[in-house]
């Protein structure tokens, strides 16, 4: 990426002779604009390689995340799937040890078992000594002369001692993977009589591993504790009973088999031989794992098109400069060549000529000596008509300097806006580094510290925390007051979106505060901007925490299809806002108490977020509230 930088910086950098050869003009000129172009160059570069290299590792460590995340929820969905089906047949067992041994109502419970749940293809009774005493098939009719001996079996063996047994993966002739299960069957006096046996098809690991997919091409499979494959999209890889210890994230997997990956998204050939991204997660209690492969090419698409973007905004962003610089350099040494010719004029003997030069620096003062000059000789060959047009012409010029002031003035109000929108930005940066830094020294990973230093750092990383959010508030403000925030309305299921927000605030405060939470339960979908709208709820959540030192806060949701409208309440039993503010609180800036020593902190900014991404959303907001007795905050959005 940096040569390629170079490369175009060197490529623009020939436009200096052209734009010298356009421009022409003195010295003064041409070095305003080689060291302008050279700094503006310069500045533009570093900008764009850093701008770059730390998108890259944002996308890199993104993709990692993702990719841990889905391996553990697999892996948990796989283990608790296989432990519900081990637990039924364990209900099965338990209620056919109250029966004799080869009874009919054994052999109804295993019958019922295997007619009412397809994993289970074949079950069975075995008596103290290994014989089978009964036995069961959903695929086929056995009679007393296909009961067999089980004594010397692994299942019965270990059963008999009253342990369960679950045997290791094996497959059929059309790929199916199995798992053999015997459970002991206790007698009296906790004896073991026997054992139940069942076959259990594993089948629907295929549908949970198929429907593993992440990114564009990100797939999943699933390997024993040997490293062969059990599981994959594809039946007919599982068909072939492959050994996949060669593949890098199987290697990675049996080397720490009970424990998450610890280097998630790391590079090394796939499944199918082309360099991926990989990940493992280990399935617990059954020696399993379960393995995510993302074509490298398929993960990283996003960093070519980010090259080519980084490349584009440089060369734009010269060209750009070029331009911009070369007419400033002709605005500075403009009014030079002015006050030359003027001089010239003036000089000659036309006293009637003015240097007009409007540069509010030292040239204009010098221009303005010189027209004093050119008035003050022509003073003693003048009438009183002229000096009246001469005051007039002043007030003229006066006028002219007030419309200037009052477009300077335009100009400072919008450079105010782009100072806290860039200041918000740039001073993000170095508060997650000094809060990320803060976070490393509490742990401990840049040496041991004191409980004092630890109570500070605390402090500092609680503190960064309140101060991350005010900028970012401030950031979105300005946002806002410059248009650019954009609603995307989409199908959102808002009982999903709810206890997703909802999870965010199960670690209990330090308040004694009670977070009652009301809303439908089923699905539900609504057409909205679902991030603008979590968005919303959280600040009003946030406010009434913040207000709040005792009581509860509640937050309700009603959906109103006869008025095609969801209705969200935030109510608190806080500190209250008086009657008189309530008129001014969505704000900007504006807080309840705005003294130096007020209680409670922030910029005032977060009521008007709330009342501007609510107005985006199409709907409005109502607040009702009384000193000393709480708030209510209602956003009426539709649907």
């Amino acid at each position: 990426m940096a040569e390629e930088v170079i490369g175009s910086v060197s490529a623009m950098w020939g436009w200096k002779q052209i734009v010298r050869a356009y421009l022409g003009g003195g010295g003064i000129r041409r070095r305003l604009l080689v060291w302008g172009l050279s700094l503006f160059g310069i500045a533009l570069t570093v900008v764009v390689v850093v701008g770059y290299a730390y998108t890259v590792r944002q996308i890199e460590r993104d993709a990692a995340e993702l990719q841990a995340s889905i391996a553990s929820v697999t892996a948990d969905r796989i283990r608790n799937f296989v432990r519900r089906k081990i637990e039924r047949f364990s209900d099965m067992a338990d209620a056919a040890s109250l029966y004799p041994l080869g009874s009919k109502e054994q052999q109804l419970l295993a019958r019922l078992l295997v007619k009412n749940d397809n994993s289970f293809t074949d079950a069975s009774i075995i008596d103290a000594r290994g014989t089978e005493v009964l036995k069961v098939s959903d695929r086929k009719v056995y009679f007393p002369s296909d009961l067999s001996d089980q004594s010397k079996s692994a299942k019965f063996n270990k059963a008999i001692t009253g342990e369960d047994y679950v045997s290791p993966v094996y497959t059929s002739d059309k790929a199916q993977p199995y798992i053999t299960v015997a459970i002991p069957l206790w007698g009296a006096a906790q004896r073991v009589v026997g054992v139940a046996s069942a076959e259990a098809d594993l089948s629907f690991l295929w549908e949970v591993v198929e429907k593993t997919r992440f990114g564009t091409a990100g797939y999943a499979y699933l390997v024993d504790e040997h490293g062969n494959l059990i599981a994959h999209a594809d039946a007919s890889l599982v068909l072939k009973k492959m050994n996949l210890r060669q593949i890098a994230g199987v290697q990675e997997f049996l080397r720490n088999a009970t424990r998450s990956d610890p280097t998630p998204a790391h590079e090394g050939p796939g499944l199918m031989g082309r360099p991926v991204l990989t990940t493992y997660a280990p399935v617990p209690e059954l020696g399993w794992g379960v393995i995510l492969e993302e074509p490298i090419d398929a993960a990283l698409a996003n960093v070519e098109l980010l090259k080519r973007y980084a490349l584009a905004l440089l060369a734009i962003g010269l060209l750009a400069g070029v331009v911009i610089i070369a007419w400033v350099s002709g605005r500075i040494t403009g009014p030079i060549r002015e006050l030359h010719e003027g001089a010239e004029i003036i000089g000659s003997g036309n006293l009637d000529y003015r240097v007009n030069i409007k540069t509010g620096d030292e040239i204009e003062w010098l221009a303005e000596e010189f027209n004093k000059m050119a008035g003050e000789l022509k003073v003693s060959y003048a009438t009183l008509e002229q000096k009246v047009k001469d005051k007039t012409r002043e007030l003229e010029n006066t006028n002219i300097e007030l419309e200037q002031a009052n477009r300077d003035l335009l100009t400072t109000n919008k450079a105010k806006d782009e100072f806290l929108s860039v200041m918000s930005h740039e001073l993000r940066t170095p508060l997650n580094v000094v809060m990320g830094y803060s976070g490393m020294i509490k742990e401990g990973i840049l040496g041991t510290i004191n409980p004092e230093q630890e109570r500070a750092l605390e402090k500092v990383i609680t503190r960064s925390s309140d101060l991350l959010v005010m900028i970012t508030q401030i950031l979105q403000a300005t946002s806002i007051e410059a248009g650019k925030v954009k609603v995307e309305k989409r199908e959102v299921e808002l009982s999903d979106l709810l206890d997703d927000l909802k999870s965010s605030y199960e670690v209990v405060t330090d308040k004694r505060i009670v977070l009652n939470w009301d809303y439908p339960p089923g699905p539900l979908m609504i057409k909205t901007d679902g991030e603008k709208l979590k968005h919303i709820l959280l600040n009003l959540i946030n406010n009434a925490i913040k207000f709040t030192d005792k009581g509860h806060v509640s937050i309700a949701v009603r959906y109103r299809p006869e008025a095609g409208a969801a209705e969200f309440q935030v109510a608190d039993t806080g500190v209250g806002i008086p009657e008189e503010m309530l008129p001014s609180i969505f704000e900007m800036f504006r807080q309840v108490d705005s003294s130096e020593t007020r209680s409670y902190g922030g910029v005032g900014i977060g009521l008007y977020i709330v009342k501007k991404y609510t107005e985006l959303l199409g709907g409005k907001i109502a607040a009702e509230s009384a000193l000393g007795q709480g708030s209510a905050f209602t956003i009426t959005l539709p649907c």
